[in-house]
């Protein structure tokens, strides 16, 4: 990736897990939102989201166990949710991960595409949350070590259950939609 640095500090970026907004030109020239992902033994894996101007997607930072958790009681590739480190490694895709992680920040790696709701267990909301695509790319950071970690949604609604459920207290849901306004 050849950037041009846009934003590297804003107040907001901190309590949304971004390390910058930059201008993508292997990309048609999107500006794109970089997370840095800390895993272990003090290594970080890279990640984007592209700033398209139509999107109406959002991103929350999600802390793993609670995530997991809600991802688990979607029953989506359970043998994947409910899994440990040695599950996520032997997935059959998980090399492809592998792969376009090793680029680090030259190519960060898109953020999965999830979805959040609750439902009723015994009278109680409880959260659910499921992949539209991302799986491979989610298990790759756990497997790594990535305590927290940032995904996108397709609504605020959406945004704002997942955060209530399993989101980084540190930060808040941020909309792609505001984040343009920072760079226009």
């Amino acid at each position: 990736m050849s950037a041009d640095l846009v934003i590297s500090e804003h107040p907001v970026f901190a309590t949304c897990g971004i390390f910058s907004i930059e201008r993508d030109y292997g990309g048609l020239g999107d500006r794109i939102c970089t997370f840095s992902v800390a895993l272990r033994e003090g290594k970080n894996a890279w990640m984007k989201m592209s700033l398209r101007h139509d999107s109406e997607k959002w991103i929350v930072i999600v802390r793993k166990r609670p995530f997991l958790n809600a991802w688990a009681r979607s029953r989506q590739e359970r043998q994947l949710s409910t899994g440990d480190e040695a599950a996520w490694r032997y997935d059959y895709k998980f090399h492809h991960a592998e792969k376009r992680f090793a680029h680090g920040r030259d190519n960060p790696v898109q953020l999965a595409w999830c979805d959040a709701h609750y439902e009723l267990d015994r009278g109680l909301p409880v959260l659910h949350a499921g992949f539209t695509d991302g799986i491979t790319r989610t298990i790759w950071l756990l497997a790594n070590g990535a305590e927290i970690f940032p995904v996108s949604v397709s609504s605020e609604k959406s945004a704002r259950l997942l955060f209530r459920g399993a989101g980084d207290r540190k930060t808040q849901p941020v909309s792609v939609a505001y984040l343009q306004t920072l760079v226009t």
